[in-house]
């Protein structure tokens, strides 16, 4: 068996090569979560039904180019969803908020700076629900974390705060950029009566999103779906009557 000595300074660079690469994991961790599909217990990510309705939601909103883009399609279906918007991006684009409300669309809250260790949750939460109020004269009711991730004590948190913390159970993937034809089969091989679906409307260049939208409208009411806001879709869960 051969024993390998190292010298001081080859020792050196490898404790700072490993160094390096474990804080470039951590941040990957930290920055670049993987949204979850863990059904957390407390939260909101369905509703018991047997009605075809489903609830769709973007996040990471509202963005100059690609919310307006949604809109206007979702017009044209005569469709509701409900959008997570982020507080920075709202204080933004106020006059996107106020078509929100004028089209029959439901604002959540995603907190202010899409911060996944939610460090600072329920200021960030006031400070979001502030800028919605201020551009629409009304409040956030439903809170999603970032990525999706949540602990118990933030989760109870964000309850004494007075909202509700919504995830998904239908994940589109389009924060992947998987094309347009992944995102519509991710949605309509997973969907079912009473799901909420995740799709994003900012972050990132959505183009795929949009591009796949309209197919994804188009198949679902072709399979019988309506679409409805969080909170309609709250009244028709037979857990909560």
């Amino acid at each position: 068996m051969r024993i390998y000595f190292l010298s001081r300074r080859k020792l050196i660079l490898l404790l700072t090569f490993l160094i390096t690469l474990g804080g470039l994991l951590t941040i990957n961790l930290l920055t670049l979560t993987i949204p979850s599909l863990v059904r957390t217990p407390g939260t909101y990510y369905m509703a018991k039904t047997q009605e075809k309705v489903v609830a769709l939601t973007f996040d990471d909103g509202p963005d100059p180019v690609d919310t307006p883009d949604i809109l206007n399609i979702l017009k044209e279906k005569d469709v509701r969803a409900t959008f997570f918007v982020l507080g920075k991006a709202a204080e933004s684009n106020p006059a996107i908020l106020k078509r929100l409300v004028k089209e029959g669309h439901e604002i959540g809250n995603h907190g202010f700076t899409h911060d996944y260790q939610q460090r600072k949750l329920v200021e960030e939460i006031k400070q979001t629900d502030q800028a919605v109020f201020t551009a629409t004269g009304t409040h956030t009711y439903f809170y999603r974390p970032p990525g999706g991730l949540v602990s118990k004590t933030q989760m109870e948190a964000t309850k004494r705060n007075g909202h509700v913390v919504a995830l998904w159970s239908v994940d589109s993937k389009d924060w992947r950029n998987p094309g347009v034809k992944q995102i519509i089969d991710n949605v309509m091989k997973n969907v079912f009566p009473g799901a909420i679906i995740l799709m994003h409307d900012g972050g990132y260049q959505r183009t795929q999103t949009v591009k796949s939208l309209e197919p994804i409208l188009n198949a679902l009411k072709a399979a019988g779906y309506r679409f409805v806001t969080l909170s309609e879709l709250r009244t028709l869960d037979s857990d909560l009557k």
